[in-house]
């Protein structure tokens, strides 16, 4: 099946369509691995440590015994859900993009648990925010803004909307530079605007359209999620709505219709007084 038609039959309301497997295969998660994924055996990882753990799953540290590079495995507790073949659908699909964590394989083990291998980032934007001592300055907001604002919009320029963006889905390294992670509630569209499942988005992120769970919405619900990140990052602290500035108000815009694009957004001039030469864009996340 091409990848194309598989994101199709991986939409919101398929979790448990009769014609999601060629030939009319029932719904059998190992049987669409071997035939569509190919998945890799998981021995070639030794496992490290336990990141994280959480409500949907677990993400391991582990190295390639064959390379010795250090990688992230995510399992899922409830198996190959939709959510999960989603996301494996989307990550084989996208292209490379340092804004985006970068995908490697799916391996299984010998008791057929199936794990996502990504690249190992060593931190994430909520724990970054919550031990760091002193404020951002505003050229360090400035920094990740611009980059994650390159990854939003290399997402929807090849028709993906993450709808569930927020700072425990965004990944930090040492150097400062920031990835797009997570994609389990993430939709491949053809059409900006379309009809989807409103049960999207952590409650603290969500697009005024979200909340009064209306079914047709469009990438502008990303948009939002970036502006109540902003905020938190200016004020280290969950967004209160009337503290809003000039370019957040853009990202914060009440009609989605008139919320500003990744686009537009990332070339606003908000960014033309960032300072490369420092701050995050050396590499000084502490």
């Amino acid at each position: 099946m091409a990848k194309a038609g598989l994101l199709r039959f991986l939409g919101d309301k398929n979790d448990h369509h009769p014609f999601l497997f060629e030939h009319n295969d029932s719904y059998h998660p190992d049987r669409f691995l071997a035939k569509n994924m190919i998945c890799g055996k998981a021995d070639k990882y030794e496992y490290m440590d336990t990141i994280s753990h959480g409500s949907y799953g677990t993400m391991y540290r582990a190295y390639d015994k064959r390379t010795g590079q250090i990688v992230a495995l995510k399992e899922e507790f409830n198996g190959l859900s939709t959510s999960t073949l989603r996301e494996i659908a989307i990550l084989k699909s996208l292209p490379q993009h340092p804004a985006i964590v970068k995908f490697i394989e799916v391996v299984r083990d010998d008791w057929d648990r199936v794990f996502i291998v990504m690249e190992h980032v060593e931190n994430d934007l909520a724990r970054f925010m919550a031990v760091r001592r002193q404020p951002l300055c505003p050229n360090e907001v400035k920094c990740m803004m611009k980059q994650l604002l390159e990854g939003v919009k290399f997402l929807h320029e090849n028709g993906v909307m993450h709808r569930d963006l927020k700072p425990s889905n965004i990944l930090i390294n040492k150097k400062g530079e920031l990835k797009i992670c997570d994609f389990g509630l993430s939709r491949q569209f053809e059409n900006e605007s379309g009809s989807y499942s409103p049960q999207v988005v952590t409650p603290w992120y969500r697009a005024p359209e979200i909340l009064a769970e209306v079914e047709t919405y469009s990438t502008a619900i990303d948009m939002w999620s970036l502006g109540c990140i902003m905020a938190e990052l200016l004020l280290k602290e969950v967004l209160q709505r009337e503290k809003k500035e000039e370019y957040q108000t853009k990202l914060l815009e009440y009609d989605p219709t008139k919320r500003i694009k990744a686009e537009a957004a990332v070339n606003h001039g908000w960014f033309k007084e960032l300072d490369a030469s420092s701050g995050l864009a050396q590499g000084n996340s502490t």
